[in-house]
């Protein structure tokens, strides 16, 4: 179903309102919104730990969450449906290195 106006996305900005409300140091994100998918909200965030933080606040059960590959970095990510919107919250990043020999 794709949405004709703005209103079909109400749901998705109500709820970025409520979490902003809500839970104000909730990290800041890059959203995605499509008309194909008016109730869809795309999360890309920069750390493991800030997919940690919208996890605890939208109360997604630590099961949920996967460790994958987007391209050649690691990803964080969850699938969750909370608040009538469909989530899928993500990040890549370098993983980090140890020098050989360091303790």
């Amino acid at each position: 179903m794709s949405a004709e106006s703005l209103a079909a996305q109400a749901a998705v900005i109500t709820c970025l309102a409520g979490l902003a409300v809500g839970h104000p140091n909730l990290p800041a994100a890059y959203f995605t919104i499509s008309r194909h998918g008016p109730r869809e909200l795309s999360v890309q965030l920069d750390s493991p730990s800030k997919v940690e933080a919208w996890r605890e606040a939208l109360g997604v059960d630590a099961a949920l969450v996967s460790v994958d590959r987007l391209g050649e970095r690691a990803s964080l990510e969850f699938n969750a449906t909370a608040y009538g919107v469909d989530f899928h919250v993500y990040a890549a990043y370098e993983q980090a290195t140890v020098e050989a020999g360091a303790a």
